[in-house]
């Protein structure tokens, strides 16, 4: 063995590492902006946990095989890898890039490598390797992203490829894109998008993360590139991601129905259930009509394909590492693939004067008795296992960019759309947390009666339109109606409940009579709306009882249908039957929500307490919200 080759480049640049941290740690694009190869993986499981990865790359018409280490990172500090090279003329190399604040927003960027050869040929290939145009390289890199930062750039760094475009396809599309939307500025900037980004941008769309980068509404983005899909400009697909490293690997799906309720991932190496509010994704790609993308790896592991992950360090076998926790102001936890327990990390606690003190063990993580960890602290850990233990300060929340499979098809706009998106009939799906709502309307057999069905029908189909407008505004989606009744689906309590305030004050605003004086007012209002050919604007007197309820459910294919089933859908149905009219009730867990109190005080509206017995359920506590207040200028 020789002696180990050493190259370094500094820069100083006027922006803080926090700025330059998420476009300098995506070492995927750095490898390709700099010239590297692609590379191949093999994964391959670990008795203890986790995995081991082998890489191999023909570089300079050499064949190299090589064991990745896991990077090591602590953002936006530093990030480094090691390389044990199975064969061939290097032995190791070890690389990576330190980020230190200097003066009050600038940084001194530090990138580092160095090659140990196997042999003299191998000392030939690292001076080659590291000769002073690689130092260049990455200064011009730095450079690049500086200049992007400074909005000089439209890419965040260079030399990334760009596929050639397929003009007359492109433009057809582009056109009927225009048929479907109208022209608009979105529309016209995201076919700028499609034609000058580079390929590893456009072969995976996370249209909430373009909204947030351009600075646009994100339904409306999403809403553009559905239509983008069905126009031909892009596709989309299913991605299931591990509830751990949080990437997709095999289990991308074209179709919802190609979709398993069980999936698996070979770097983690566990099995978990695909939750359509957490681990399944809608992902989007320029088609490949339009463009032909590259979907080549440079680099699987590095800190840029897991930003949950905030640092990650490498303990060997019966050694004892310092780690310093940054200062953190959201739940964090600490978390090994070889170690059974996890580790809250409490960033509202104050940190000790001392180091906390660990122990990783096969199952558990043996601690002091100081309470719990705090960020900005120091902990002091010790690996008594007979091999490498791996830790994670990840976030606990997950990513607000993620586009899940509940999200996009609880919005009406996907399922008018793509209505023939649903599961397998043979599968059934999880979803963790879905906001359910079912409605009905008071005194509907009675206006049957009255009126006769046909003109009653058209008195309910009128309240539907009410009822799925209300729902689309708010971003959810109606999974079907029920004779006079609807169910319908959201993501989130606030707009459920802003959902239910439009369909009460819409229907409030078309009723001029008390609901006391009975059919006969049915009878007036429609006779008279008839005459005057007015049927479209004659809803009298409908008063809605609605009943919301949010929890666990299943995801189902009924009759080519994407629907729901479990406890919670039940007590939603149930609810209903709690109303008198003219209101809404909700179960007991909805109301504790701090976003139901917030609803309740932002409108002036108050709940009551009711104790009740629905069939099905033991004895139960609901509110009750009236909305006879409420006006057609209330906001």
């Amino acid at each position: 063995m020789t002696r180990s080759q050493n190259a370094e480049a500094v820069i100083d640049v006027p922006f803080p590492p926090e700025k330059l941290w998420p476009i300098l740690s995506k070492t995927d694009w750095l490898n390709r902006a700099i010239g590297l190869p692609p590379v191949r993986y093999n994964i391959i499981a670990r008795g203890e946990g986790g995995s081991s990865v082998t890489a191999e790359a023909n570089f300079l018409g050499l064949k190299m095989r090589w064991i990745e280490k896991p990077f090591e990172w602590l953002e936006p500090g530093f990030y480094s890898v090691r390389r044990e090279f199975l064969s061939g003329p290097l032995l190791h190399a070890r690389m990576g890039m330190f980020f230190e604040p200097l003066g009050k927003s600038g940084s001194r960027i530090r990138s580092f490598s160095e090659i140990t050869p196997r042999n003299f040929p191998g000392t030939m290939l690292a001076r080659y390797i590291l000769n002073p145009k690689a130092r260049r390289d990455i200064i011009a890199v730095v450079n690049h992203a500086v200049s992007y930062l400074k909005n000089e750039k439209s890419v965040e760094l260079p030399k990334l490829p760009i596929g050639e475009l397929n003009r007359p396809t492109f433009d057809s599309a582009l056109e009927r894109l225009r048929r479907a939307t109208g022209e608009s500025p979105l529309a016209e900037r995201l076919a700028g998008y499609l034609v000058d980004a580079p390929d590893v941008e456009l072969s995976s769309i996370r249209p909430f993360a373009l909204a947030r980068l351009w600075d646009e509404d994100r339904w409306e983005m999403l809403r553009l590139m559905l239509h983008s899909t069905r126009a031909g400009l892009l596709n989309f697909s299913w991605e299931v991601l591990c509830p751990n490293c949080r990437s997709t690997n095999a289990e991308t799906v074209s179709n919802l129905n190609q979709l398993k309720r069980e999936a698996h991932c070979d770097v983690c190496q566990i099995r978990y259930d695909s939750e359509f509010d957490k681990s399944v994704e809608l992902k989007f790609f320029v088609h490949p009509s339009i463009r032909k993308v590259s979907r080549e790896i440079f680099c699987l592991g590095g800190p840029g394909r897991r930003a949950h992950i905030k640092g990650q360090i490498l303990i060997p076998s019966g050694a004892t590492r310092s780690w310093s926790l940054p200062k953190l102001d959201e739940p964090h936890r600490i978390r090994s693939p070889q170690v059974g327990e996890v580790l809250a990390v409490d960033h509202q606690q104050i940190p000790p004067e001392n180091p906390f003190e660990i122990e990783c063990c096969t199952e558990n993580f043996k601690r002091d008795a100081t309470g719990k960890i705090s960020s900005d602290c120091t902990i002091n850990i010790q690996n008594s296992n007979p091999y490498e233990v791996q830790l994670l300060l990840e976030r606990t929340e997950w990513d607000g960019d993620i586009l899940t499979a509940a999200s996009v098809t609880n919005w009406q706009e996907f399922r008018d759309i793509f209505g023939k998106e649903v599961i397998s009939a043979t599968e059934q799906i999880t979803i963790g947390h879905q906001v359910v709502l079912f409605t009905d309307l008071r005194g509907s057999t009675a206006m049957y009666r009255g009126i006769g069905d046909s003109l009653a029908y058209a008195l309910v189909r009128q309240h539907f339109e009410v009822l799925i407008d209300s729902v689309r505004a708010e971003h959810g989606a109606v999974v079907k109606t029920i004779g006079d009744s609807v169910m319908a689906v959201f993501s989130r309590v606030d707009e459920a409940l802003s959902a239910v305030l439009r369909m009460q004050k819409a229907l409030a605003g078309k009723n001029k009579k008390s609901p006391d004086e009975g059919t006969s007012h049915y009878v007036r209002n429609l006779q008279d709306a008839t005459r005057n050919g007015r049927l479209e604007n004659a809803v009298p007197n409908l008063h809605l009882k609605a009943g919301l309820h949010s929890g666990p459910c299943l995801a189902v294919n009924a009759n080519d249908r994407l629907d729901y089933f479990g406890t919670t859908i039940n007590l939603a149905a149930r609810l209903v039957g709690c109303c008198r009219g003219g209101d809404l009730t909700i179960s007991d867990e909805l109301y504790l929500r701090p976003e139901t109190k917030t609803f309740l005080a932002q409108h002036q509206l108050s709940a009551s307490q009711e104790g009740v017995e629905l069939r099905g359920f033991d004895p139960l506590k609901v509110w009750r919200i009236p909305f006879d207040g409420v006006s057609q200028a209330q906001t």
